[in-house]
């Protein structure tokens, strides 16, 4: 999977852009990029552009993903918006399993949506 993760001045927030098949391994190196671009920038809203992305996750490792990332340093204080071309049970289920671990966690089909809800206070 290719993605580039870029800062926003306006709305003092990070847009990532993936592309191609998501794996566990390529989730976490994904992971730390945007937990050094949220240090750097100190910023705590993230929208995450998965709309040219599919995902090779088992149920599993769906549900492993918020210790996963706490692990690597995603904090319980960002504010993440997930952006799919469709969303599904499997899209639905990553964003319960994220907010019932304490996660502000929202998953969109539509951009400008994801960029309303991120600005909001």
């Amino acid at each position: 999977m290719e993605w580039k993760v870029e800062y926003i001045l306006e709305g003092h927030m990070l847009y990532v852009k993936t592309k191609g098949v998501l794996t566990a391994e390529s989730a976490n190196a994904m992971v730390k990029e945007v937990v050094m671009a949220a240090d750097c920038h100190r910023c705590d809203r993230q929208i995450i552009d998965h709309r040219e992305t599919s995902f090779n996750l088992s149920l599993s490792q769906y549900y492993e993903r918020p210790t996963i990332n706490a692990t690597i340093g995603i904090s319980h204080k960002w504010k993440i918006a997930m952006v799919f071309g469709q969303l599904t049970q499997d899209t639905l289920f990553m964003e319960n399993v994220f907010r019932n671990r304490g996660y502000n966690f929202r998953q969109f089909d539509d951009l400008e949506k994801a960029r309303a809800w991120i600005l909001e206070e």
